[in-house]
């Protein structure tokens, strides 16, 4: 099995995005299969996040 790349803020905390942390809702579901594994460049809250914390990028999760 490949390695799929994942948004670098995933699941980190609520500072950053609340997507994969604590209780994952059935919207967070749909993001997470939508955005978080692979597409997150075009993500809303991942471009805002970018913008704001650049040093994060360089530390994406690989699974």
């Amino acid at each position: 099995m490949g390695k799929t790349d994942i948004c670098p803020f995933y699941g980190k905390n609520d500072d950053y995005c609340d997507v994969g942390c604590e209780y994952i809702s059935p919207h967070d579901v749909n993001m997470i299969i939508r955005y978080c594994s692979g597409r997150y460049g075009e993500c809303a809250k991942y471009l805002e996040l970018a913008d704001r914390f650049p040093g994060e990028l360089g530390e994406l999760v690989k699974c």
